[in-house]
């Protein structure tokens, strides 16, 4: 098998050797790299991949860190496994739906034998292009889902119809079709739907009569996606749910286990990672956009979180 990529400096790479493939440093890798390594019938060019995930395809795969530039939904049917995120063990079993977003390193642990699972991959542009077709779901932000809030346990319902749409989409690919692409655009929403049912429930507007934690915690999620360009103050959140900024506190780290500052940190830093690679902004034009004191703590901001500088990150993109 040959070389997907050779190693250059520090640089995050990939590179099979025998029949296994072995992930040194993770660079960020295509959805055509990795459905190509995955399945031999992916249609080149394609924005929507669908694999089956096994102890065949796993095993190919080992121990380390990848890092993808797409959206992957993986879905276990049956058996278990295991991957790291941030050196935290998360565990996946029948029924268990996690939510991958672009550019998030993660590295397989353990797998059943007996495992099945859907995988599957859509670029990010795409998605976003989806996305923009609904005026209900365009400005959510579904990546702290993978960085807070990884995996959602399915009935056997939704996982019937994740499993339904996924099939469907790998199958208007396979066949041509005059309007075969508003097909894929249109199973695509509906993923996108099932997925914010998951994440904000039913309930998507703020209510005077709160009737539990979890709706207050829905309804802080789906303003946070909203506003946190702007609005990082808790009182801002806690006055539009008409409670106190400590009952919302309490009731975020209840819901979850982590702070509100956590989650719009992650929007934050999700969304400066966002317009340094698809954008031409400058560093102070984004700390403007996004109401930061100066460019300087832009910079401190993102260097806490990712080890580099803004124009590092931008330059590790270029060319690509």
């Amino acid at each position: 098998m040959e070389n997907i990529c050779k190693i250059r400096n520090n640089s995050l790479f990939l590179q099979s050797q025998s029949n296994h493939i072995s992930l040194l440093i993770s660079r960020i890798f295509t959805l055509a790299e990795v459905s190509n390594m995955m399945h031999n019938d992916y249609s080149a060019g394609a924005s929507v991949s669908v694999a089956r995930l096994d102890d065949s395809v796993l095993e190919k795969i080992e121990k380390g860190q990848i890092c993808v530039n797409f959206y992957t939904l993986v879905l276990v049917q049956k058996g278990r496994m295991s991957y790291r995120l941030k050196g935290n063990l998360i565990e996946l079993g029948e029924n268990d739906l996690v939510l991958v977003p672009p550019n998030y390193p993660v590295s397989y642990d353990s797998y059943t034998e007996d495992l099945q699972a859907i995988n599957l991959m859509i670029e990010d542009d795409y998605y976003n292009k989806v996305l923009a077709f609904d005026e209900n779901l365009m400005g959510m932000e579904y990546s702290y889902a993978y960085d807070l809030l990884p995996v959602f346990h399915l009935s056997e319902g939704k996982a019937e119809l994740f499993a339904v749409l996924s099939r469907q989409i790998h199958n208007t690919y396979s066949v041509p079709h005059l309007y075969r692409q508003e097909m894929i655009d249109h199973l695509v929403h509906v993923v996108q739907l099932l997925f914010s049912e998951l994440l904000y429930g039913s309930n998507m507007q703020p209510s005077h009569d709160l009737p539990n934690k979890q709706n207050i915690f829905k309804i802080f999620l789906h303003l946070a996606s909203r506003n946190f360009r702007k609005e990082r103050q808790i009182k801002f959140y806690a006055d539009r749910l008409n409670i106190t900024t400590t009952y919302l506190s309490r009731t975020v780290k209840e819901m979850s286990g982590h702070t509100i500052n956590a989650y719009l940190n992650t929007y934050l830093y999700n969304e400066i990672c966002k317009l340094l690679r698809s954008s031409s902004y400058n560093i102070s034009e984004i700390s403007e956009m996004l109401f930061f004191n100066d460019q300087s703590a832009l910079t401190n901001f993102f260097k806490t979180r990712s080890g580099m500088s803004p124009m590092a990150y931008r330059r590790s993109f270029e060319g690509k």
